[in-house]
């Protein structure tokens, strides 16, 4: 663990503990904080508190300390309580699968290590997104075609949450998701799926690739197709 991150981590608890009390049930780290790719600077820290009761009142008791986090780099957190969880489950799995397979607890119940999730319900949603993104892509690729600095801001950006999406696909396959990128692209090309462009796309974030107007225009069209072919995974 970053020593950094570490010390931020502690505090961050500290602060949401003396805040809330005896109503607070747990916190957690989620995401690339939690599963070692953490990039200072460029990586979001996402925690999830979990209280007794979520209520407006409740929420504004931390308003004040949000500036501070937002400077240590704390995305805003995630206020939930049992009831939205019993509740959201089976609307929400693949983020909740997410969350169980990139998780660290800093504080109380440990309630993603029993969270059951179905299949049918993770598929559903899998597909859906899948398919809203890449109907996002083909709009975006109208409105941005013409600036190269908008595009490749773009297609870096859409990297992020695809990568969530590739984790479930693996987990529907029966395969336990690596936490590396480079490893989940070499899950998804075990099971017949290209991501030559998948991973330049994800350079493109995480290195600073620079392309110029036609490696990029190309660049977006072989991602494009290989987004529809992992669609068509989902769908079978």
């Amino acid at each position: 663990m970053n020593q950094d991150l570490d010390q931020t981590l502690q505090q961050f608890t500290e602060d949401v503990k003396q805040i809330y009390g005896d109503k607070l049930l747990a916190i957690i780290l989620y995401g690339s904080a939690a599963s070692g790719e953490y990039v200072e600077g460029r990586s979001n820290i996402n925690c999830l508190v979990l209280l007794k009761e979520v209520t407006p009142d409740e929420l504004k008791k931390c308003t004040g300390r949000l500036p501070e986090w937002h400077k240590q780099g704390i995305s805003t957190p995630l206020f939930v309580d049992p009831p939205y969880i019993r509740s959201s489950v089976d609307v929400f799995p693949m983020e909740f699968l997410d969350m169980k397979q990139r998780y660290r607890l800093l504080y109380g119940q440990d309630f993603l290590q029993t969270l059951e999730l179905n299949l049918e319900y993770l598929r559903f949603q899998c597909e859906q997104e899948l398919k809203g993104k890449m109907l996002k892509l083909r709009q975006l690729y109208l409105e941005k075609s013409g600036s190269e600095k908008q595009l490749a801001a773009y297609l870096a950006k859409s990297i992020s949450s695809f990568m969530v999406h590739f984790r479930a696909l693996l987990h529907l396959k029966g395969m336990s998701p690596p936490h590396s990128a480079e490893e989940i692209f070499g899950s998804l090309a075990q099971i017949g799926l290209p991501t030559e462009a998948i991973r330049r796309v994800y350079g493109l974030k995480h290195e600073g690739v620079a392309l110029g107007p036609v490696a990029l225009n190309t660049l977006f069209k072989d991602y494009l197709s290989e987004v529809q072919s992992a669609v068509k995974c989902v769908e079978k």
